[in-house]
């Protein structure tokens, strides 16, 4: 009596796994088929960003070549106030300070810089298409 009450367990929950592995098998193809599908927005989406950031990099660098130092006002300063220091010692311009900054930190730990974020998203759907062959 209890080696076959067991079997009906056993045979009622594989019934119930592979009905969940039929739906989730669907769901799957239904996602891929959507990824498919949104393939060029995506590949769209990436390349305005690429270019995004390269405008915002030209900005940057457009408003370094244009920020000039103030000219020197002559006036005479009481000598009791002491020197102010030069806010850039080594000549760089306070954006070029903050950018060397930036460049400076340390990334997150597991986090990469990712750069050609385009190629990136092209090998997701190139691989996504060879394992479905």
């Amino acid at each position: 009596m209890m080696p076959a009450l067991i079997d009906i367990i056993i045979i009622v929950l594989l019934i119930g796994t592979l009905v969940y592995a039929f739906i989730l098998d669907r769901r799957v193809r239904a996602l891929i088929a959507t990824l498919k599908e949104m393939e060029p927005m995506v590949g769209a989406f990436s390349s305005a960003v690429d270019q995004s950031t390269k405008s915002v990099e030209d900005l940057r660098d457009l408003s370094t070549k244009v920020q000039r130092p103030e000219p020197p006002v002559h006036r005479e300063a009481p000598q009791s106030r002491p020197a102010v220091a030069d806010p850039a010692p080594n000549g760089q311009s306070p954006a070029q300070m903050r950018a060397a900054r930036l460049k400076g930190r340390s990334q997150v730990r597991g986090q990469a810089a990712v750069q050609g974020k385009s190629e990136l998203v092209r090998t997701f759907f190139d691989i996504t298409k060879e394992r479905k062959e």
